[in-house]
């Protein structure tokens, strides 16, 4: 499993008019839409007056950002959130990068509520945009202390949860700065941890958010990179939590579980009270039979329910160890997914860009690295301009069926893995070397 970063290069659409004035106090400008995961729950739509373009007009963004009244901050902040959703504007955001950064963080220091959380969410965009690793490294460094802080101090909001795991996704320089924010949100999930006051009365989005948001670092690291004593345990939390009165709980548990079975370091997340060491076979058994039923018993209490969807989806994956592929239409492209760890990205990617997520995978690099997906490329390259000359050559292999991975120790993943490329690399050796002696008599022939 891995996570693979890219970089764009959008250009800022120009504007030949003078900005308008900002508008009285009290209106908000954009729209502001509800915080949760699941589609049924309600959307506020405030409208009001258009938020301005952003683009070339970076004296007005870098003014509303310096203004002393709240209100008028709070309002060029929706409006960067508007506008960085219609029109990337990565060139802007490189330049006037550490003012935005910086006026962001003061704004969280002394904000209102709707403030704090408009200045996270424009510095989790920064982070989506910006490709410079520097700068990004930057954000993380200057953001992980304070959304900590956030953390413990019991006021969390799904804004301050949401910005932590962007900013650890895309500005973390190596695993164990992705595994610190994930332990930062790991003991604000687990009540037992005594990270906060007690969790257990956080509302079900709150907790929804949190599971997602830990969700999409680990989406990010390889299985032999993660910890051997932070995850303990962890397998139990989410089991238990399949019986939560909470649908949305229930779907985001299952999907937890799933994604660390695919991670294929089960031993990381066990936490057997039996104080016994089963073998990774036998606890790969043990689990995948034990999940399958708890898993099961879920989905028969929520099966009236529309998040039963993602439930079912995890049985089946327990059943067979097979991911049900999703897919996305992307400027007539197709783009399949047909792992956890790529689904529990694009679901996180789309609640938090919203609206803006279609433009950001039409234009935005990092995200087309990151699903390995280019919207530009057709493989359907029209009419042939040229009849070659000479005969195709090819070359015919054997490649056996591939066996299933969750069945293998790593040691036989490793082996099997050398063994299927050395196949292919003897097959475009074959190839080569009939590409040569083809070369040869054409040769050959030219001068005779």
């Amino acid at each position: 499993m891995s996570s693979r970063r890219g970089f764009s290069n959008t250009r800022a659409r120009a504007n030949h008019n003078p900005p308008n004035a900002m508008k009285k106090r009290g209106k908000q400008s954009g729209r502001a839409v509800a915080d949760g995961y699941d589609d049924e729950l309600p959307e506020k739509v405030i409208q009001t007056s258009r938020p301005r373009p952003l683009g070339p007009i970076s004296t007005h963004l870098v003014e509303g950002l310096l203004e002393k009244r709240g209100d008028k901050r709070e309002e060029t902040l929706a409006s960067m959130i508007e506008g960085l959703n219609a029109n990337l504007s990565k060139n802007l955001l490189e330049e006037k990068f550490a003012t935005f950064l910086y006026r962001c963080l003061n704004s969280v220091k002394k904000g209102s509520t709707k403030e704090v959380n408009n200045s996270f969410h424009v510095i989790g965009l920064l982070a989506t945009i910006v490709g410079c690793e520097n700068k990004l490294s930057e954000i993380y460094r200057e953001l992980l202390p304070v959304l900590s802080g956030a953390l413990k101090s019991g006021s969390t909001t799904i804004k301050i949860l949401d910005c932590l795991s962007i900013v650890a996704f895309f500005g973390a320089t190596n695993p164990d700065e992705t595994q610190n924010a994930m332990h930062n949100i790991w003991e604000y999930l687990n009540p037992e941890s005594g990270y906060v006051v007690n969790t257990k009365n956080n509302s079900a989005e709150l907790l929804v958010a949190a599971i997602y948001a830990w969700l999409f670092l680990l989406s990010s690291m390889e299985g032999f990179r993660l910890s051997y004593s932070y995850w303990k345990g962890a397998i139990s939390y989410f089991a238990n939590l399949l019986d939560h009165d909470n649908n949305l709980v229930c779907g985001a548990a299952s999907e937890a579980l799933a994604l660390i079975f695919e991670t294929g370091s089960l031993e990381k997340f066990w936490n057997d009270e039996s104080g016994s060491s089963p073998s990774y076979t036998q606890m790969q058994q043990s689990l995948r039979a034990h999940l399958l039923k708890r898993v099961n018993c879920a989905y028969l209490n929520l099966r009236t329910e529309k998040n039963a969807v993602k439930i079912r989806n995890v049985s089946r994956y327990f059943e067979g160890s097979h991911v049900l592929a999703e897919s996305l239409v992307v400027k007539g492209k197709v783009l399949t997914l047909s792992s956890w760890y790529q689904i529990i990205q694009l679901q996180f990617l789309k609640r938090f860009l919203a609206d803006g997520f279609k433009k950001h995978m039409e234009e935005n690099e990092k995200l087309q690295n990151l699903f390995e997906f280019d919207p530009r490329k057709n493989k359907n390259i029209g009419p042939e301009l040229y009849v070659a000359t000479t005969d195709k050559i090819s070359v015919r292999f054997f490649m056996p069926e591939e066996r299933d991975q969750y069945m293998l120790t790593k040691e036989q993943r490793k082996k099997e893995r050398v063994w299927r490329t050395s196949i292919v690399d003897k097959a475009k050796t074959q190839l080569m070397t009939k590409h040569r002696l083809l070369s040869k008599e054409l040769k050959r022939c030219n001068y005779d």
